[in-house]
């Protein structure tokens, strides 16, 4: 999804380098259980979400989502309470909505000050969070948008710069309503992670999870106990942390795992190798590979997100 670190002042982070306006070859169809877990896996390049059914075995997907909405389909999100997804569309520069078993999205957010939105989250409080890697012009560094949750895009709250940072990455919300991100530092490079509070979207001070160091940032999500769970894109792990001890249990994973989700129970985590366009499925806390499903001829994924 994203391009490594390269030198001569070009960005850490990257969007994937095509047209939004690239031949759409598909058509969106569904035919996915209405109850059971599904899981949902984005390609950045064909601008279309694929849904699976079951555990990850092969299997072709039961539903396309290739909604002429979805402009580089990013970071997933499935809100517990409504099993709506939802999408942050980096080329749209805003985050959809849609319900489970529809392929047209019915809502979408907006940030008015023009962001490439990365990841997307929902607080506990109903609270629309999108992790923002950079704006349109990459005039600015990664930010925090956020809406208070309602019809036609909500209500917009606010846009908050985050603290330290080259460019944006992943977002998540603990329980009790913290909202966690990772960047890369503009001072060295690395991924740090962050927290802050928003209650109905308007951010405080942001504090640096001490100790916390990834040589690159990936997908962050928290387990049913409030583990903090993150990918390190670069050294191809899942790190556990039980905050505020600083040391991870790991284990390791194929490929670069960039966005990574967690299924209800905790019994299996989510993710992608990026080098060979597969989505993963791994127990938890153990890390054993239980099966993977193969991407599209010629794309990309981009996110992943798994409901319930």
């Amino acid at each position: 999804m994203f391009a490594g670190c390269s030198g001569g002042g070009s960005s850490a982070l990257a969007p994937v380098p095509i047209s939004p306006a690239s031949i759409r070859h598909f058509a969106s169809h569904y035919s996915c259980p209405a109850t059971g877990s599904l899981k949902y896996v984005s390609d950045a390049r064909l601008n279309v979400i694929f849904v699976y059914a079951g555990k990850f075995s092969g299997q072709s997907p039961c539903g396309l989502i290739a909604s002429a909405s979805l402009m580089i389909p990013t970071g997933l999100h499935v809100q517990a309470a409504t099993h709506d997804l939802y999408v942050a569309n980096e080329y749209g520069e805003d985050i959809v909505v849609f319900h489970r078993g529809q392929i047209e999205a019915y809502n979408t957010y907006t940030d008015p000050s023009v962001q490439l939105p990365i990841d997307v989250t929902v607080a506990p409080d109903g609270t629309v969070l999108a992790s923002n890697y950079t704006n349109r012009a990459q005039s600015e560094k990664g930010s925090i948008s956020t809406w208070i949750a309602g019809p036609n895009g909500g209500t917009f709250v606010g846009n908050y710069p985050e603290t330290n940072s080259y460019q944006g990455a992943y977002i998540a919300v603990r329980k009790n309503g913290t909202v966690y991100f990772d960047d890369v530092d503009r001072n060295n490079l690395q991924g740090f992670v962050w927290k802050v509070s928003c209650p109905a979207g308007a951010c405080g001070v942001q504090t640096q999870v001490a100790g916390v160091v990834l040589q690159f940032p990936g997908g962050i999500a928290f387990d049913k106990t409030g583990d903090m769970l993150v990918t390190d894109v670069f050294a191809a792990t899942a790190d556990t942390f039980e905050l505020p001890n600083p040391a991870p249990s790991t284990f390791a994973m194929a490929g670069e795992p960039w966005d990574m989700a967690i299924s209800t129970g905790d019994r299996s985590i989510f993710t992608f190798n990026s080098f060979r366009n597969e989505a993963l499925e791994y127990s938890y806390p153990g890390g054993t590979l239980i099966g993977t499903v193969t991407g599209a001829s010629g794309g990309a994924i981009g996110g992943i997100a798994v409901d319930p």
